[in-house]
C-alpha cells in the first residue's frame, strides 16, 4: 500500500495507520516530530491517497523564507505592491489550488502571517499583496512542525485559534532508529532493490 514507504516497526505502521485514514478526507493535518523524522514523506503519502493526487502538491519551508517576504510567498502580490514588486506574482496558496500546500515549520510563521493564514482556513480565501480583491481557494493545507505548538501558544508566540484549525488531525512522528532509519532511507532502497531484479533477469 505504501510502496514509496519502507519499515515495519510500531511507530511505523501507527503513522501509516493514520495517514490510511486521513488520506481520504479534506482534513488539515498537522505533523509534528523531531527534524529528519520524514515529516515531508508523510505529507506526500496523504497527498498521493487524496482525491487531490492528480493536482499539484506545493511544499513551502517556512523557516527558509526572510519574515519580510513570507507573505509574498505564500499569497503572492500585485505589480507596484512594494519596492522591487516589477509584476503580479501567483503566490503558493494559489498555484496549489485543488491540491496539496504543505506549509513545512509552521511554527516560524511571524503572527501577522498566521493571520492572514487562520483566514485562509476559516473562509477559504486571501488577497494578493497590493490588492483588495478576495481570491477564493480550494486547497488542503498539511503543516508540519518540530517544535512544540501547545507550549508556543502558552508563550504567546503563536496564535491559539490557529493552532486551533491546523490540529485538525494530529500525526506525531517519533524518532525510532530501527524504524526511521528504514523509512527515511526508502527511495534509495527501492531503487537499490529494482536494480537487483534487473540484475537477475538479465542473468547478470
Amino acid at each position: 500500500m505504501f510502496e514509496e514507504i519502507v519499515g515495519s516497526s510500531p511507530a511505523l505502521c501507527k503513522v501509516l495507520a493514520q495517514v490510511a485514514k486521513v488520506a481520504p478526507t479534506n482534513s488539515t493535518v498537522l505533523i509534528s516530530g523531531e527534524t529528519g523524522t520524514g515529516k515531508e514523506l508523510i505529507a506526500r503519502a496523504i497527498h498521493k491517497r487524496s482525491n487531490r493526487a492528480a493536482r499539484a502538491f506545493i511544499r513551502v519551508h517556512c523557516a527558509a523564507i526572510p519574515q519580510s517576504l513570507i507573505a509574498s510567498e505564500l499569497f503572492g502580490h500585485e505589480k507596484g505592491a512594494f519596492t522591487g514588486a516589477l509584476q503580479r506574482r501567483v503566490g503558493r496558496f494559489e498555484a496549489a489550488h485543488d491540491g496539496t500546500i504543505f506549509l513545512d515549520e509552521i511554527g516560524e510563521l511571524p503572527m501577522e502571517t498566521q493571520i492572514a493564514l487562520l483566514r485562509v482556513l476559516q473562509e477559504r480565501e486571501f488577497e494578493r499583496i497590493g490588492s483588495t480583491q478576495p481570491l477564493k481557494v480550494d486547497v488542503r493545507v498539511v503543516a508540519a512542525t518540530n517544535r512544540d505548538l501547545g507550549r508556543a501558544v502558552e508563550a504567546g508566540t503563536f496564535r491559539q485559534d490557529l493552532f486551533y484549525r491546523l490540529n485538525v488531525f494530529p500525526i506525531r512522528v517519533l524518532h525510532c532508529v530501527s524504524g526511521w532509519t528504514i523509512f527515511l532511507c526508502s527511495s534509495s532502497t527501492r531503487s537499490i532493490a529494482t536494480q537487483k531484479k534487473l540484475a537477475r533477469s538479465s542473468g547478470r
